[in-house]
């Protein structure tokens, strides 16, 4: 039973990783209407920028997360200019979209494993960890959980309190009338895809110290996001946390009694049969 306990804790916090990927995707999906396939990549960087920092140039950990995130959002810019706002006016803008980011992906991924090496490398996080009974919780995986939550609840208020917030709802609801009345469609998208890749990034750092870094850890875990994002349903926030976290518990408590290939297997089985029944996820709305 103890080790029940333990696994759910893991899951969580491995959940949690999921969940801040997919929130970007759900972001970007719910404003832009595309598909960020580079969004593992930001991942990845936001891990081996925390990695650099804190090993080559002794950087705290603490302040190695907020100079991912910079890094991120750097990178979001970037994709966003390069490889997306040219193509979104284009008759089948979403398509190409989803092509671009998917070889800027790549372009990413080659140039970590040609500059940087493919091996994957220990992060030191927060040390230290608590008991709760049979159940050991490191710092680190209570820190995800807890930075998972907080941009959660930060971007929850900011939807609804702030005027970036009702720009970014009515160009999610439509476009062409966001225009009519004077909103700078361009400006929220790129706001929307920068704010998206910094919470990537974010979370690369964090769950690195869980997971170890590896250049692949961003083609992995984008994969995980995709299904998380599916079933929680498409520009859900709440779906995709709350999905980010069943998924990674469900993973979790799956080893305990099969393979991880296994594991896998059930959790994609999972998705095709929400598509084939509620193709619009879980907490998604049913388009009219």
């Amino acid at each position: 039973m103890e080790i029940v306990f333990q696994q759910v804790a893991n899951g969580l916090s491995v959940g949690m990783g999921y969940a801040l990927v997919a929130l970007g995707l759900s972001l970007i999906f719910g404003v832009l209407h595309v598909i960020n396939f580079a969004h593992g990549e930001t991942f990845m960087i936001g891990g081996l920028v925390t990695l650099i920092v804190t090993s080559l140039l002794g950087v705290p950990y603490l302040l190695a997360l907020p100079i991912a995130g910079i890094a991120g959002a750097i990178l979001g810019l970037g994709i966003n200019r390069l490889a997306v706002q040219p193509l979104l006016q284009r008759r089948d803008g979403s398509a190409d979209v989803l092509l671009a980011t998917f070889a800027v992906s790549i372009l990413i991924h080659q140039a970590v494993v040609v500059l940087w090496g493919p091996a994957p490398a220990r992060i030191d996080g927060l040390p230290g960890a608590i008991e709760i009974g049979p159940v050991v919780l490191t710092n680190q995986r209570l820190f995800v959980l807890a930075i998972g939550l907080a941009f959660l609840l930060a971007l929850e208020w900011c939807l609804k309190r702030t005027r970036f917030g009702t720009e970014l709802r009515a160009v999610a609801q439509s476009q062409f009338a966001s225009r009519v009345v004077g909103i700078e469609v361009d400006r929220v998208n790129l706001r929307t895809f920068v704010i998206a890749a910094v919470i990537a990034a974010v979370g690369g750092g964090l769950l690195s110290p869980v997971i170890l870094y590896s250049s692949l850890m961003g083609q992995v875990v984008i994969i995980k996001a995709f299904v998380v994002v599916v079933i929680g349903g498409m520009g859900s926030i709440v779906g995709a946390v709350v999905c980010g976290l069943l998924i990674g518990l469900l993973e979790s408590m799956l080893g305990l009694v099969t393979s991880e290939g296994t594991a896998t297997a059930v959790i994609y089985s999972l998705l095709l049969a929400v598509l084939l029944v509620r193709p619009y996820g879980l907490a998604g709305k049913k388009a009219r």
